[in-house]
């Protein structure tokens, strides 16, 4: 497989200039913060999970819907769903006796496009969006 070279959006780094680690620090969020990413991206870390997050980025569904696309039993999939909830990934609606799921906002949504867009592009050996001149322009306005 080729390798995936992903731009920097804040640092773009000449190869013989030294790195400013305490630069690079200041720009990373705080420890609060870190813990926060690392538990969303460890609460998908489990494929149920992420196919119950992803057919919610497309539907509105109830559980026993969810629990039927996903191939998993209602009570796995309304426990999953507490957790996905308790850290805002996805919101419930009640309509009469019905309680329907779906994404929280559509952050979640373009997360996990933009997740499936990187590994069609890993799959498929794709060029980067940017093209080399518009990086090599990008560096020097900087």
């Amino acid at each position: 497989m080729k390798k995936h070279i992903v731009p920097l959006d804040e640092v773009i780094l000449a190869p013989s200039t030294m790195p400013d680690v305490q630069a690079i620090q200041k720009t990373l969020p705080g420890r609060a913060e870190m813990s926060e990413i690392a538990r969303n991206f460890q609460a998908l870390s489990d494929p149920t999970r992420c196919k119950i997050v992803l057919a919610l980025t497309r539907y509105e569904l109830r559980v026993t819907d969810l629990a039927e696309v996903v191939g998993a039993s209602i009570s796995l999939v309304s426990h999953h769903l507490k957790g996905l909830k308790d850290i805002r990934l996805v919101k419930f609606r009640r309509d009469g006796n019905n309680i329907y799921y779906s994404i929280d906002d559509e952050h979640v949504g373009n997360l996990f496009r933009e997740l499936i867009s990187h590994l069609e592009h890993v799959y498929r050996n794709l060029p980067d969006h940017r093209s080399q001149l518009e990086k090599e322009a990008a560096f020097n306005l900087r």
